[in-house]
């Protein structure tokens, strides 16, 4: 147990002060998985405070974006601390991006710099970069990386230079991604949001597996440790045993996965989740029914799905011991609304989710403006279909820019996921929509699976769906094809061409 009175009672909840009090009044501490090490919450501030001392002598200034690819632990908090306290916006992106791929990023969106852990300082100046290793402590290095193109705008907007902004980009798994702009405030509140609605503070040890860059692990395990208080347990990349060990070994409460992970967890065993952990939420994308019932089966724990976004936050997640079934979510996290809007007449269920909650995001940057266009008087169109019934739980049927249109009739992709998933030698699948010469719509399915056929699972849909709704194509593949955050990249399944991989 910690020691401090929750950071999130604080009065001033105009952030960045609330996350840089937190953090310079923190009695938490992290575990770094893959070397044994523990950074007590000294080391931690040390750390911290010599970069905010480097960044400055570096010439970070207020107002300048700062790439920040650095991987799971004390070094990215420190990090994200240092810049915000100089009045910097960090972009989070994956630790292992390459140094051409980070200057294209750092170019794209203005960043002035480039931070990172996992490359040399040769590897940047190979990418036509200057490079600098700066040492915080014994357990943290970064290369500090000048970029050479228009990073100091001299036309940003004015909301932008504000202190505690950061910038999320989008997941981008159908185009290039926006940045989410996220004054620290918003990343305050959800976890507010988390800890009111299912307890989360300093008695709690976190267990993080997927990377901090995401903006779900970046509010359990970067926000939500510091200002809740609670231990944190982090692996560079995910490791099942690993995952073991810290269930053994720290008495884990909290573990925040995606369903690969899970299952991924099942595949080792899962018994070790059976000692300590109270708790496992998994994000960024959604859970199966049949995941969630091995899960509970083997380790006696009910997976929750939480649904949010880098644009909103946490907006639902399901309740103790109950799996969801049918698109069913949970119940709405306190401080967040929902409102639905009209989005087929001839299906009541298929309106279009609209949240509103305090850890919303300002918009979008855009052209190097705050676009708030996506924001109808403080209400973010989420992209989701649903509904809400009379017990006020949300239930979420398909994404409005994934639900095909079969010569007008509407194929909601998760509903021939579930079918085809019920085949027990099938392990991942991916429904989508694919545009023919004509102009026209099909139903293809992306199917990975253990000794299963295009044709066993053709026949197992004909017998379970009605034929509009059977996939006219179905590609076997190894792998579903996915971005750093764990999710299906919809543009490459769709510009398989015919005869690619396709039954």
């Amino acid at each position: 147990m910690n020691a401090m009175t929750p950071a999130y009672c604080l009065p001033d909840e105009n952030a960045p002060d609330v996350f840089l009090h937190a953090l310079e009044n923190y009695r938490g501490r992290i575990f770094l998985l893959d070397d044994g090490k523990t950074i007590d919450s000294g080391e931690l501030r040390d750390g911290w405070t010599k970069l905010i001392r480097r960044f400055g002598e570096f010439g970070l200034t207020p107002g300048d974006r700062i790439v920040v690819a650095v991987g799971n632990g004390p070094l990215f908090i420190a990090v994200w601390g240092a810049i915000l306290a100089c009045g910097g916006s960090p972009i989070p992106v994956h630790f292992e991006t390459p140094p051409p791929e980070l200057n294209r990023i750092a170019c794209r969106f203005h960043a002035a710099y480039l931070i990172t852990d996992n490359f040399s300082e040769a590897d940047m100046e190979a990418a036509e970069s200057h490079a600098y290793t700066l040492e915080c402590s014994s357990w943290g290095r970064i290369v500090w990386t000048d970029v050479y193109c228009d990073g100091r705008n001299p036309g940003l907007d004015a909301d932008l230079l504000l202190p505690g902004i950061s910038l999320h980009p989008t997941s981008g798994t159908t185009g290039l991604p926006k940045l989410a702009v996220r004054p620290m405030r918003t990343a305050v509140a959800e976890v507010v949001n988390y800890a009111k609605t299912f307890g989360f503070d300093a008695d709690d040890t976190v267990l993080g597996t997927t990377p901090m860059s995401h903006a779900f692990a970046h509010g359990f395990c970067v926000i939500g440790p510091i200002i809740t208080g609670a231990d944190l347990a982090v692996m560079r990349k995910f490791q099942p045993n690993l995952v073991a060990t810290a269930c053994r070994d720290l008495s884990i409460t909290i573990i925040a996965a995606v369903a690969g992970v899970l299952d991924t967890l099942l595949f080792m065993g899962g018994t070790a989740l059976k000692t300590s952990t109270r708790k496992v939420f998994s994000g960024a994308g959604p859970l199966s029914e049949r995941t969630a019932r091995q899960f509970q089966r083997i380790t006696g724990i009910t997976p929750r799905p939480l649904l949010g976004s880098t644009e909103t936050g946490g907006i639902a997640v399901a309740g103790e011991n109950e799996i969801c079934t049918d698109g069913r979510v949970g119940r709405l996290f306190k401080g967040v609304a929902v409102r639905l809007q009209p989005y087929d007449e001839n299906d009541r269920k298929l309106s279009m989710i609209q949240v509103r909650s305090e850890s919303l995001m300002m918009g979008y940057l855009i052209d190097e403006t705050l676009d708030t266009s996506s924001l109808d008087s403080g209400w973010f169109s989420t992209g989701d279909l649903g509904h809400v019934d009379a017990g006020g739980t949300l239930f979420v049927h398909a994404r409005a820019a994934e639900v095909v249109n079969v010569s007008g009739m509407k194929v909601l992709p998760r509903e021939v996921e579930e079918v085809i998933l019920s085949l027990k030698s099938v392990r991942e699948v991916k429904v989508f929509g694919h545009k023919n010469r004509s102009g026209s719509y099909q139903v293809r399915a992306a199917v990975v699976g253990d000794g299963v056929s295009a044709d066993e699972i053709r026949e197992h849909c004909k017998a379970q769906l009605v034929y509009f709704k059977i996939p006219a194509k179905i590609i076997m593949l190894d792998a579903l094809p996915k971005n750093a955050n764990g999710k299906v990249i919809l543009a490459e399944l769709e510009n398989l061409v015919p005869g690619e991989e396709l039954s």
